[in-house]
């Protein structure tokens, strides 16, 4: 590998680290945002980000995925998708982005796999929002699409599900609503690369949300060996090269919640001897 692009909001920790060990191994490394394509048809270069022509990059590692209107996000999916299509390598795969953004889509795939998740209802009426809540009982709503816990609220009785459906309903959004599966304020963390579990970690929150962005603190796990095949399962089943599979234990089993398809892995690096960005370059060397 010769050329690598990274699509990246800001020099955050994960990617500084790939910069680094790209320029260890004398590999040309650029930072470009993904709201600043453009594509041509019947004309060269194919695609362009601040005038650098993208098709001349080997892999284009995906660290980001900004917020934006349906065609602006539409338009950058099409976008990796082209840049598959003319044999640049997107890392992750544009399908495996598009999969794991998707909460409802995510967790559908891996039910249909047989891999355990929280009892879920989505709809887009108030009214089978609240039947699904008198179901459930103590559930956490959750927005389709995002990440970091960000617009997560836990509703356990009638009158903050009033108030909260009302918000959902005004905004004409999805409501996303899973059964609180009660976990003790932590939960896991796996890494997986190339269809192996290269570390894992447990979070252990300050309340009932475990992100590490919002204060959790990370300690080292062994990943019992069946978490360790649903969460290698999972990865596959979304169509992943490495992703960060999140897990709940409860006193029936354990879930999984969430599959991540641009998994941070600073707080990870801090419980485990491997060298994770090491080893994702040598996977994209190969």
């Amino acid at each position: 590998m010769e050329k690598l692009g990274i699509f990246s909001r800001k020099r955050d920790w994960n990617v500084r680290k790939l910069v680094k060990e790209a320029e260890k191994r004398n590999i040309e490394c650029s930072i470009f945002p993904l709201t600043e394509l453009v594509v041509k048809l019947g004309n060269e270069p194919k695609v362009l980000c601040q005038d650098s022509s993208l098709g001349e990059f080997d892999t284009l590692v995906v660290r980001s995925t900004p917020l934006g209107s349906a065609e602006q996000i539409v338009f950058r999916m099409d976008v990796l998708h082209r840049l598959e299509n003319l044999e640049v390598k997107t890392f992750n795969p544009s399908g495996a982005i598009e999969k794991c953004a998707d909460k409802f889509y995510a967790c559908s795939l891996l039910e249909d796999e047989g891999i355990p998740v929280p009892r879920t209802v989505v709809a887009e009426k108030r009214e089978d929002a609240r039947k699904a809540f008198r179901e459930l009982g103590d559930v956490v709503i959750k927005p389709l699409f995002g990440s970091g816990g960000t617009g997560m609220v836990r509703v356990d009785n009638e009158d903050m599900a009033y108030r909260v459906f009302s918000a959902i309903d005004f905004g004409d959004s999805i409501f996303y609503i899973q059964e609180f599966v009660p976990h003790g304020k932590k939960d896991i963390r796996a890494f997986v690369l190339d269809g192996e579990v290269l570390a894992s970690m447990e979070r252990i929150g300050k309340t009932w949300k475990t992100n590490l962005v919002r204060g959790a603190e990370a300690q080292p796990y062994d990943l019992p060996p069946e978490m360790e095949e649903a969460s290698i399962k999972a990865s596959e089943v979304q169509g992943c090269e490495y992703a960060g599979i999140d897990i709940i234990e409860s006193d029936d089993g354990f879930y999984l919640v969430e599959v991540n398809a641009i998994p941070g892995w600073k707080g990870l690096q801090s419980t485990c001897d491997v060298e994770i960005t090491k080893e994702i370059m040598d996977y994209l060397e190969e």
